[in-house]
């Protein structure tokens, strides 16, 4: 009699059907923020909980997307709790700033997303993707997809932004993320609880070493780059990191938010 293999289903966490507890929250958020969202969080046009870091309303609408973050921005600020997670692996980055450093930093990045270049970025992505395919076609045994996928993100980023142009080993580059996700990447309890950024976190502590050795990447690679602009400032790249170089003084950007 014939059988027919079942087919693989990769692990992954089940939407919740309940309100979790204060303990349970803090617990999963730690392991794995994904498992926090339950069934509603997906579904519904808009749900609104009650948690430890306060009360939480999640938008699918696209109607309701819209009213927060276009026509009433200036309306909302964005959350404490994802501020103080974010805040010191991004500091005043995209992600996290606000107010006058935010309206500053979009308009120095934007001609980074014109048109012309986002056309430029499809063809670099769609080339490092194909060479990253292509490593797949005589592997024998397994793989960890996780590295591989961090290292096609690297690459990318590298051939997009920076012209191919990052100081430092892409080896390394892969364990330290992977190093950033098991301490600074994980939600401390403080952070939920809203305590004073004075109080020292337990995933910040464990992270300071990695954290060193981005920062330490991205002075390196604006070394790199200021030298080559002193040096052949017509052949440059104009590229993401030439734009926001060329951004810098008064009226534009200062270093710290380069």
């Amino acid at each position: 009699m014939d059988t027919v293999p079942a087919p693989f289903v990769p692990p992954a966490p089940k939407p919740r059907t309940s309100p979790p507890s204060t303990l349970q929250m803090i617990r999963i958020v730690y392991r794995n923020p994904l498992e926090l969202w339950g069934e509603p969080s997906y579904n519904e046009p808009w749900i609104s909980v009650s948690g430890i870091g306060g009360p939480l309303v999640i938008a699918n609408d696209p109607g309701l997307i819209r009213h927060v973050l276009v026509d009433n921005a200036r309306n909302y600020k964005m959350a404490t709790v994802r501020q103080k997670i974010l805040r010191p692996i991004l500091r005043d980055g995209l992600l996290t700033a606000e107010g006058e450093v935010w309206k500053r930093s979009r308009k120095a990045m934007a001609p980074v997303f014109t048109p012309r270049h986002i056309h430029g970025f499809a063809g670099s992505m769609l080339r490092c993707s194909e060479a990253f395919a292509t490593r797949y076609d005589d592997l024998v045994g397994t793989t960890d997809v996780a590295r591989d996928m961090t290292m096609l993100t690297y690459e990318i980023l590298a051939e997009t932004l920076f012209s191919g142009e990052i100081a430092g080993e892409p080896g390394s580059f892969s364990h330290q993320i992977d190093r950033l996700f098991e301490t600074m990447g994980r939600v401390d309890p403080l952070d939920l609880l809203r305590a004073p950024d004075w109080l020292p976190r337990v995933t910040r502590l464990r992270g300071r070493k990695t954290m060193a050795y981005f920062r330490k990447i991205v002075s390196d690679t604006v070394a790199m780059r200021e030298e080559r602009m002193r040096r052949d400032p017509d052949g440059v790249a104009e590229d993401f990191l030439t734009l926001l170089l060329r951004a810098e003084g008064p009226e534009g950007l200062n270093r710290a938010e380069i």
